[in-house]
Parts: C-alpha cells; structure tokens; sequence
C-alpha cells in the first residue's frame, strides 16, 4: 500500500494532463514533424488510418505500426527503419504507456509490502477486519 498516496496523485495528475491535452493541435504538430519513412506508433489502426491520409496531403509517407504499451517486446523486434526514419510515438500511445507504468509502479510497492512485511505484522485494514470477525467468531 501506498501510505502516502503518491501514486493516486500521480496517476490523477496524470489523468488530467491527459484531458487538458485534447483539443490542443497534438496530432496536427505531430503530422506537421513527420517525414517520409518515418514510423508512427499508435493504439489503433483506426486513429493510424485517420493520421496516414494526413501525411499524404503532405506528400510524406509514414509505416504505420498498432501495438499495445504493454507488448513492448512485439515493437522490439522489429528491425530498424531502412529508410533511416524515425519512430515516433501518437500522444494516446504515450498517454496509455504513462498510465501502464503508473499502475505498475503502484502495484509493485503492494506486492513488495505483501513480500517483505511478515506474517504476523498488523495491518490496519486486516486488523480492522480480524476485530470485525472477531466480533462475530463464536
């Protein structure tokens, strides 16, 4: 457990930056930066689709690649670009990526609390529930 609840601020944190970023011309910036051969990484092929004919306006042709944040290994073996391009992530790619990392994080400290406390060691939410059942043991 989080005692000090930084991971929920960080994660609310998180959450609004997310929010305050919609609307505020981030696809637009990143079709605007892309050259041909570059790569781009997004969530779905539905929003890969919608950026592709973007480019083309531009005549810039990009790879699109769909994966989860939480396949790394998948997007690892790929091999680099031939054509010396990038590989640029789509912001809900990196939005989603944050909050996997977040949600690990916390998750880590419970599971490292659970390894490291001992058997014995009270706890407030267990103690709470042996003094319930207690309560209630005949």
């Amino acid at each position: 457990m989080d005692h000090f609840g930084i991971g929920s601020a960080i994660s609310g944190a998180c959450k609004v930056a997310c929010i305050a970023g919609r609307r505020s011309g981030r696809t637009t910036s990143l079709v605007e930066s892309l050259k041909s051969g570059d790569r781009v990484v997004f969530l779905s092929e539905r929003e890969g689709r919608r950026v592709q004919p973007l480019c083309l306006e531009r005549d810039v042709k990009i790879e699109i690649i769909v994966t989860d944040p939480r396949s790394l290994d998948r997007l690892t073996a790929r091999p680099p670009s031939p054509h010396d391009g990038r590989t640029i992530f789509d912001h809900g790619w990196v939005e989603q990526f944050y909050r996997i990392a977040i949600e690990q994080a916390s998750s880590d400290i419970d599971r490292l609390q659970t390894m490291l406390s001992g058997y014995g060691a009270p706890h407030r939410a267990t103690r709470r529930q042996a003094e319930q059942f207690s309560k209630w043991d005949f």
